[in-house]
């Protein structure tokens, strides 16, 4: 038996080949910027969380203690130089009067610049102790899934210890590499400004797991492979993309 078509002018697809790998589009190890008692812990693991979102709180008693130092120190600065702005206005009258001594005119007037300097690092002090505050308190930095808690409430945590790890899933990105000999129909292809389309299969190469676009493509070629790194991007509404795991890519 013999099938017969029309003839028809169209476009053949070239399709490339390649192996790949998952990666999220941000992978954030949630840290403590304070040293503390981990009081609680308001996430489950594996729950999706959005950026802002308090993820733990830190003892914040401690430093509540210190702003609360810090604005005391400045109130009695500020009246010490207040007072000593009394002074020194006295002392000005009196020297026009040749009533005192230029040096003493002039101690007093260092004085008023000392207490100055001392009000503005107080209201420095005042400023770092609220900040410390703010921080007994995690948020998280973007949004996406939590994984597995490394610290459990009731311990100790460091400055720069660990809490969690945020991965973003949606969207995600495929990490794959191509041979430098299929770059230039690549480039020609991307410069036109059509997009590329990149199909990736799971890892019998049977299942169609997910349709994307390229995304970019790596500066140099790395000489010791000869093959340029490529990076295409997924929506991954489903999630059926998880990091680092393993595809087929065909674009």
């Amino acid at each position: 038996p013999v099938g017969a078509a029309k003839v028809a002018a169209g476009d053949i697809n070239i399709t490339l080949n390649a192996l790949g790998t998952v990666t999220p589009l941000r992978n954030v190890t949630v840290s403590a910027q304070i040293s503390g008692q981990l009081l609680e812990v308001k996430f489950k693991e594996g729950q999706k969380v959005q950026q802002g979102d308090v993820l733990a709180e830190i003892d914040s008693r401690p430093y509540q203690a210190a702003l609360m130092q810090a604005e005391g120190a400045l109130a009695r600065d500020q009246a010490l130089l207040a007072n000593s702005k009394i002074d020194l206005e006295r002392y000005q009258t009196l020297f026009k009067q040749d009533s005192i001594a230029k040096q003493q005119l002039d101690s007093q007037d260092s004085l008023v610049h000392q207490y100055e300097g001392t009000v503005k690092s107080d209201q420095a002090q005042i400023q770092t102790a609220k900040v410390n505050l703010t921080y007994t308190k995690i948020n998280a930095p973007v949004g996406g899934r939590v994984g597995l808690r490394m610290i459990d409430p009731g311990n100790n945590v460091q400055n720069g210890g660990g809490i969690i790890v945020i991965t973003q899933l949606s969207p995600i990105d495929v990490l794959f590499t191509l041979a430098e000999d299929s770059l230039p129909p690549v480039l020609k292809k991307m410069h036109s400004g059509t997009p590329l389309v990149v199909d990736v299969y799971d890892r019998s190469g049977q299942t169609k797991l997910q349709t994307g676009v390229l995304a970019s493509l790596d500066n140099q070629i790395d000489t010791a492979t000869g093959t340029v790194k490529a990076k295409a991007e997924f929506a991954n509404a489903d999630e059926s993309l998880f990091p680092n795991q393993f595809v087929n890519v065909r674009m």
